[in-house]
């Protein structure tokens, strides 16, 4: 057996980027000078992305945290959004359908980077307890992702484009990443409820008063739109991306699903959060619709939330408590989008007009200097040979056989187990090799 252990970047490398992180500038979007700070969050969250893959220490996360830059991550992502909105629509009417679509898609993508890097950082407590008064803002921003992209959409992204010209193409992963941005959102919103107890009663009041998550939840769980089938009817479930259900996994509960009802359970029931959640009429109406969906399946699964069922039996049975006035606290603002908004008021003709000559440049060496820094960023080898899985059991693999160095298992046990119908194709490989080198 042998470990394949790759870096991104060295670690000296990744803690000067991170040390040095910086908010990036409006106006510079599509510019070269964007794109290089673009491939430094990429390549940082790909190197997250395979801390956390190969259970090694997390430095990632912990520069980030010591470094106190999890606000910079929240802003670009929220900086993006409002071009998307703002600037991207201007600057296709000013210009018309794009010669390329690689320069456009990278900074749709760079939300979607933020994003995740966020995910992977936030999973941990100590980094949510490390917020500041950015947490508002995270929250605000991925409670619109939720809604926009999930709750209030029919469908998921199709299979296929259906537009082909750039423009749809452009469109149509717009909307592909939106939903993965979206999906993101709820795992990191199920990251703070459940770990209310901590949170500060800003961000309580937030999940609670001014968003009604309990609610948004509940509607998540009605709807599961981390599953869905294919074109060919087969059962598809989210979790960093769209695969086949296992056929022996239809009853397990995905990870977006375990986070939401930890989520749910831990803003109802704890003593913390009663006072900013106050049960009325429509409220109790669609919390009891949870308890057809906590069957056994679930609670084999997580059994903490036999105390929810337990709770939303009583809930259903007893009076309406009477309405208190609401609890009086001072208000933290989001400060992140309205900032930008106001920076930028009436100069988004402007910035689309600057912006549409790097996206639109047809000078060669620009787009191949260009294009160079995007090779280097969206050089996926290091993290695809990563994904591998068990020839046995088919979970997550990081081993593979010394011999053939062809097929991949999980540990030691699956790889004796799976010996005596490996041994022959094991041979034939080592053979076909052999021959390969004599030739």
């Amino acid at each position: 057996m042998s470990l394949d252990i790759d870096y991104i970047l060295p670690s000296w490398e990744s803690e000067s980027i991170i040390q040095n992180l910086e908010i990036s500038n409006l106006q510079d979007v599509g510019t070269e000078k964007w794109f290089q700070y673009h491939k430094n969050i990429l390549q940082l969250n790909q190197q997250s992305v395979l801390e956390i893959r190969n259970m090694r220490e997390e430095t990632i996360k912990e520069w980030f945290v010591n470094y106190q830059k999890i606000p910079v991550l929240i802003y670009e992502a929220i900086q993006i959004a409002i071009w998307k909105q703002k600037v991207f629509p201007l600057i296709i009417e000013l210009n018309g359908e794009p010669a390329n679509t690689f320069m456009i898609y990278s900074i749709f993508y760079h939300e979607n980077i933020a994003v995740s890097l966020m995910e992977n950082i936030l999973f941990h407590r100590d980094s949510l307890e490390s917020l500041d008064d950015s947490a508002l803002d995270l929250i605000d921003y991925a409670v619109n992702n939720i809604t926009t992209s999930i709750i209030f959409v029919e469908e998921t992204v199709n299979a296929e484009p259906l537009d082909t010209s750039c423009i749809g193409e452009l469109l149509y992963k717009r909307k592909e990443i939106e939903f993965n941005i979206g999906m993101m959102s709820v795992a990191i919103i199920g990251y703070l409820a459940s770990s209310a107890e901590q949170m500060p009663l800003s961000v309580l009041k937030r999940l609670l008063m001014t968003h009604d998550i309990p609610y948004i939840f509940t509607q998540l769980i009605e709807k599961r739109p981390w599953k869905k089938k294919n074109p060919e009817g087969e059962d598809m479930v989210y979790t960093s991306s769209w695969e086949k259900q296992k056929s022996n996994e239809e009853d397990k509960i995905c990870k977006l699903e375990g986070q939401v009802w930890i989520g749910l359970r831990e803003l109802l029931l704890n003593p913390k959060c009663a006072p900013y959640y106050q049960i009325t009429a429509f409220r109790l109406s669609e919390l009891t619709k949870l308890q057809k969906q906590l069957h056994e399946r679930i609670l084999d699964q997580i059994s903490p939330l036999i105390d929810l069922r337990r709770w939303l039996s009583y809930l259903n049975v007893s009076s309406l408590p009477e309405e208190t006035k609401p609890i009086i606290c001072v208000e933290i603002i989001p400060q992140i989008r309205s900032s930008i908004i106001n920076k930028y008021k009436k100069q988004w003709k402007k910035l689309a007009r600057y912006q549409s000559e790097s996206l639109y440049r047809k000078d060669i060496e620009y787009l191949q200097t260009i294009a160079q820094i995007l090779s280097v960023a969206y050089d996926f080898d290091k993290i695809n040979k990563e994904t591998k899985v068990c020839a046995r059991c088919n979970d997550a693999a990081c081993k593979r056989c010394s011999k053939c160095k062809s097929v991949w298992y999980c540990g030691r046990e699956c790889q004796v187990k799976d010996w005596s119908s490996h041994k022959s194709t094991c041979d034939k490989i080592m053979n076909k090799n052999f021959d390969d080198v004599q030739e």
